[in-house]
């Protein structure tokens, strides 16, 4: 069942209010989305942001919120996908396998766009987004798992592997526990050269637990 996400909890919300560590880390996962599709035909030199305080909550559901349920990728090993209320554009990370069926030893990740405000293609990401918001470091820590880092969200380090349902499976750290990232979604208003984000929602199912949790992280 698809709830609207403006919908209540279904289960008592759990906030934890606190500041939120860094600019970058809210930056990462979608602020690059936005910027990739409202830059598109002009000059993509980096944006200098002065972005406004930020805080962040959790709450918590029995069934996940899904914001845009008519573009919601469908590749084959995705781990999260991200999007933002500019357009119905999407970036998809993928768990890439080898030869042997197991994830890739060398490249474990690929991250590319689906493009539903056109025709719903895959694209690779620009030398910008890989550089500045959407690249993934992958080190390998042996039997078969790596560390990831994303470039502008690496406070959260997060663990791949493959999962005992036999499919790969990324964790972060979302609410000091290890969960898996299902989504992300940046709420911004194309309102000058550079979008203003709202706020950015990531939604993260618990590990080996039924229910969802998100965190929102406000400006302002």
């Amino acid at each position: 069942m698809i709830r609207s996400p403006n919908s209540p909890p279904l289960a008592s919300p759990s906030l934890d209010t606190r500041l939120h560590p860094s600019r970058r880390s809210v930056l990462g996962l979608a602020l690059a989305a936005v910027w990739g599709d409202a830059l598109v035909g002009r000059a993509r030199a980096e944006p200098q942001i002065v972005l406004p305080a930020m805080h962040s909550e959790i709450s918590t559901f029995t069934e996940l919120p899904v914001v845009r349920p008519q573009h919601v990728p469908q590749d084959d090993g995705m781990l999260f996908y991200v999007q933002h209320s500019i357009n119905a554009n999407v970036i998809v990370y993928a768990a890439r396998r080898g030869a042997d069926g197991g994830l890739d030893r060398k490249s474990p990740i690929e991250v590319f766009w689906r493009r539903y405000a056109s025709k719903g293609q895959k694209r690779d990401l620009s030398f910008f987004e890989r550089v500045f918001a959407f690249g993934v470091n992958a080190l390998s820590s042996g039997e078969g798992r790596w560390s990831i880092g994303l470039v502008s969200w690496h406070e959260r380090e997060g663990t791949l592997d493959m999962g005992p349902n036999g499919k790969p499976r990324l964790l972060i750290p979302v609410d000091k526990r290890p969960m898996r990232p299902v989504y992300v979604y940046a709420e911004a208003v194309n309102d000058g050269f550079i979008p203003s984000i709202r706020h950015i929602d990531l939604y993260a199912a618990i590990d080996g637990e039924k229910g969802y949790v998100r965190e929102r992280v406000h400006f302002g």
